[in-house]
């Protein structure tokens, strides 16, 4: 079909393609191997295979019946745009089949990434034979007729490399891991040649607009490209809040480029803010549990009796007192977040004082790093009776014996590939909520600080107390003097607390007693 194209002719249209593919292959090779990050190294390798497929069987579809969509008209155009030539000005016939071309490129580079997936080092056999014998094309005088301009100045991409050098040290390692692949999209939009005194707000306009449109398992795609990570079908796309959150580092980026390094003049991000979609009255993102949730999730067998260790799920007579048991109760009875309980240390549980109390802090110990998310966060909180009641202080004094090389509290609860201690607990209990029947999306982790931030004002605490303990800064210069309210005080507003319920209550009612009572 290339071959009958009247604008270019047969072989620099073959060039193109084949030019573009050269450019695919490569970043797969720049990439390097796929390595798996989790404990199911297979799973893993099965996903991308999965994923590589399902790309391979939409490009057919779309092969099939010529109905191509944006990624690939906006591949096009790149590599059309490189030559001197404009996508808009072919004719409507010219243009579909210089769409299917760039398709099968794109098809090509799936069948290539599922070599490299198997077998990094093999010769590639291309399955379609305009591929066959591909070697680097050469430059043809017509698509270079009009006279070559060197640019000055830093590639947006090199600019990103140099401001994620610059930040590296003063973030942790999840929000730099997180700026690579945000940044990432947005080097891939405007293409790794643009100068970052080229880009313009129409550009950021229209890569916020791109960034609304992205699949909602778009981080699963490690063999996709930004194009081929957007999806036309509206419910299958990320959130609002989500795809926001994507876009604030471009507007952070493009401030440090025009402000710390002067890179350019002008931030071309600076006016285009994010469109916000307005929330219904009395919607939240995230609430507290209301009683009755309370219930449901503190009466499942993972609390009151339970098959096996790995059948939590299941009614048996079973109680295991471990991290997944102790970090709700923690997260119940403190309100503290996730990230700031998975994290603890051994010795930040003091119980042989007047005051049992857990010490947030950022004190390392082996390679166990901890982070704090605000100044505010740095505090004691005073445990409430019915934690002690539960038996915590046997569940610490074992840990203190574990032969174990961490010196985590919850220990077997492992890091994350992001490099955080929580994330595989978030999943764990984003998944034992969903098991429950408590599929809400606004009830996470999280909604036990919003419990307990309600809990502290129902029983009429002072707000300077309740800020002391959840670990927030009320903004005020006063905050700024002195320690703050005693532990004293912060153990009597917790003591205090106005819980719906008391577990040591409803495990007592609910349980066959005896040795199986989870107050024994």
């Amino acid at each position: 079909m290339i071959e009958n194209n009247v604008e270019i002719d047969a072989v620099e249209a073959r060039e193109l393609i084949q030019s573009c593919f050269a450019e695919l292959s490569h970043r797969v090779d720049q990439n390097g191997p796929f390595v798996p990050t989790s404990d199911y190294p297979d799973l893993e390798i099965l996903e991308q295979e999965a994923l590589a497929k399902e790309r391979v069987n939409d490009l057919q579809r779309q092969i099939i019946s010529w109905n191509f969509g944006s990624d690939i008209s906006k591949l096009a155009s790149e590599n059309l745009s490189k030559r001197g030539i404009q996508i808009e000005g072919l004719s409507q016939q010219d243009r579909l089949k210089l769409l299917y071309g760039f398709a099968i490129a794109l098809e090509e580079h799936q069948h290539y990434f599922l070599h490299r997936l198997q077998n990094p080092l093999g010769t590639f056999q291309p399955q379609n034979s305009v591929f066959d014998n591909l070697e680097p094309p050469a430059q043809s005088q017509k698509f270079f007729s009009t006279p070559v301009v060197i640019p000055t100045g830093p590639t947006v991409a090199q600019a990103v490399i140099d401001y994620l050098d610059a930040k590296e040290k003063s973030w942790v390692t999840k929000t730099h891991r997180a700026r690579v692949w945000q940044l990432g999209y947005l080097v891939e939009f405007l293409g790794n040649g643009k100068r970052i005194t080229d880009v313009v707000p129409a550009d950021i306009r229209e890569f916020r607009k791109k960034l609304t449109e992205l699949r909602a398992k778009h981080g699963q795609g490690k063999s996709l490209g930004f194009f081929e990570k957007l999806t036309d079908n509206e419910n299958a796309r990320i959130k609002n809040k989500t795809a926001r959150l994507i876009y604030e580092p471009t507007q952070a980026f493009f401030r440090w480029a025009k402000f710390d390094e002067g890179l350019i003049a002008n931030n071309p991000a600076e006016d285009v803010k994010w469109i916000i979609e307005k929330t219904p009255k009395g919607i939240k993102s995230r609430r507290p549990y209301t009683k009755d949730e309370l219930l449901t999730l503190f009466s499942c067998p993972l609390f009151t009796g339970c098959k096996s260790k790995d059948r939590r799920f299941l009614e048996g007579e079973h109680i295991f007192k471990d991290a997944k048991y102790w970090i709700p109760v923690l997260g119940y009875y403190t309100g503290a977040r996730l990230g700031e309980l998975v994290q603890l240390h051994v010795n930040d549980v003091n119980l042989d004082c007047e005051i049992p109390y857990l010490d947030l802090n950022e004190k390392q110990g082996l390679d166990d790093k901890k982070h704090i998310k605000t100044n505010a966060g740095i505090r004691q909180i005073p445990l409430h009776p019915d934690v002690l009641h539960l038996g915590f202080a046997d569940f610490v004094a074992q840990r203190k014996k574990w032969n174990c090389s961490s010196r985590r509290l919850f220990s077997e609860i492992k890091f994350g590939s992001d490099g955080q201690a929580s994330t595989e607990f978030s999943k764990f209990f984003a998944r034992f909520l969903d098991k429950i029947g408590l599929t809400d999306s606004s009830l996470t982790f999280h909604s036990f600080r919003h419990g307990a931030e309600d809990a502290f004002r129902n029983a009429l605490q002072p707000q300077y107390v309740i800020d002391a303990i959840m670990g927030h800064c009320d903004g005020k210069v006063s905050s700024l003097y002195g320690d703050g309210s005693s532990l004293d005080v912060n153990s009597k507003a917790v003591n205090a607390l106005a819980l719906p319920l008391f577990l040591p209550n409803l495990w007592c009612n609910d349980c066959k007693g005896g040795d199986q009572c989870p107050c024994n």
